[in-house]
């Protein structure tokens, strides 16, 4: 017994000893496996917030993938969530604390199934949300199925859907029109045209809940009507459809002996920035359509027009146009779409991203 202890203690020893060495064992089968728990354990970085005025865009992978990216004004651009779908097709948007984001793709065809996915910015993960359990999730089509309008993020930045349907139209013993959904009965006396039903739903837990409906004409109204459609929150997307004001007739004759219109129902137009004026075309297809921006553009600067740096836009391509403060962006919705952002005082082309959708400013921050 007492050479058993007195080899044991020789072997505690012996393992203390070698711990204390300066150097290890030149063989060292676990070491490896040490080292992968180790980095495990390690504290992950933190994410860097996403800050400064970029671009927003998307850009295809593959026809059935797509990059949803972030392009600082000055700096190398970041892809924040890769997804398994076609951008076109495809909305964003934006929670109130700019923290996440929502991308909902509703493609087209038999059989198609829309898809959304919550986006962390910080981590650039995407995480699907189930749309099961919300009308108009399963993709079903026909003339009385519901279809999702819109998605974002309420206030409380939970994620929310509108949705629109065209029920059945019934009529109670007095005659009386109404439209049944979901097991509960809306009037639609004096509604112009075939009544339509526009909702609200948000999701709490795993749950859509409905919170809002309101009777409208499918000829006339869209889920809009909704109290819900109007919370606060980032629309970078919101754009007047033609912004400025009819130019004025000596700009009109500048621009039409140097720029000869080539559409008959057309106006010249005039955007007012903070570095001057900005001209464009207002194109009609026909005389009583609504006109839309479009090319040619030019600056107006010491009474001379100038062109805009960097834009790659043939006459007659539509155009969508948004200013905020000193900066332009002037999307390019024809041949290869492209986004171009401008200093309205210099009139100098700060950045630029070709083949690219759904092109914006990132939200700015909300002020208190």
């Amino acid at each position: 017994m007492l050479l058993i202890h007195w080899r044991r203690a020789l072997l505690a020893l012996g393992l203390v000893l070698a711990g204390c060495k300066s150097n290890p064992p030149a063989a060292t089968p676990d070491a490896g496996i040490a080292a992968a728990l180790v980095q495990d354990k390690a504290p992950a970085p933190t994410p860097v917030p996403l800050s400064g005025p970029a671009l927003s865009y998307l850009k295809s992978v593959d026809p059935e993938r797509c990059d949803w990216v972030r392009r600082p004004l000055s700096g190398e651009p970041t892809t924040l969530f890769t997804f398994d779908a076609a951008c076109t097709g495809t909305e964003l948007s934006w929670s109130p604390d700019l923290e996440q984001g929502l991308v909902f793709n509703l493609p087209t065809g038999e059989g198609a199934r829309p898809r959304l996915w919550r986006v962390d910015f910080a981590a650039k993960t995407g995480t699907p949300v189930e749309l099961k359990g919300l009308p108009g999730g399963t993709g079903a089509q026909g003339a009385h199925q519901p279809v999702i309008a819109k998605v974002g993020f309420d206030a409380q930045g939970r994620p929310m859907a509108l949705v629109y349907i065209v029920p059945k139209l019934e009529k109670d013993p007095a005659g009386e029109p109404f439209i049944t959904f979901e097991g509960q009965r809306y009037p639609a006396k004096g509604i112009e045209g075939t009544p339509g039903l526009a909702l609200a739903y948000r999701l709490e837990g795993a749950d859509w809940k409905r919170f809002e409906a309101k009777v409208l004409s499918s000829e006339t109204d869209s889920v809009d009507v909704l109290d819900a459609a109007r919370l606060p929150g980032p629309n970078p997307f919101a754009a007047e459809r033609l912004p400025g004001q009819k130019a004025s007739e000596s700009a009109a004759r500048m621009l039409k002996a140097e720029l000869p219109p080539r559409d008959k129902f057309g106006q010249w137009m005039a955007l007012p920035t903070p570095g001057g004026m900005l001209f464009y075309r207002g194109e009609r297809l026909e005389k009583d359509d609504a006109p839309s921006p479009a090319a040619p553009v030019r600056w107006e600067q010491n009474g001379k027009l100038v062109e805009v740096e960097g834009l790659t836009a043939n006459d007659g391509d539509p155009l969508v146009l948004r200013l905020r403060g000193e900066l332009l962006v002037i999307t390019v919705l024809g041949g290869a779409h492209s986004a171009h952002v401008y200093d309205t005082r210099t009139k100098k082309l700060l950045a630029s991203a070709l083949d690219v959708e759904l092109a914006t400013l990132w939200p700015e921050p909300s002020r208190p």
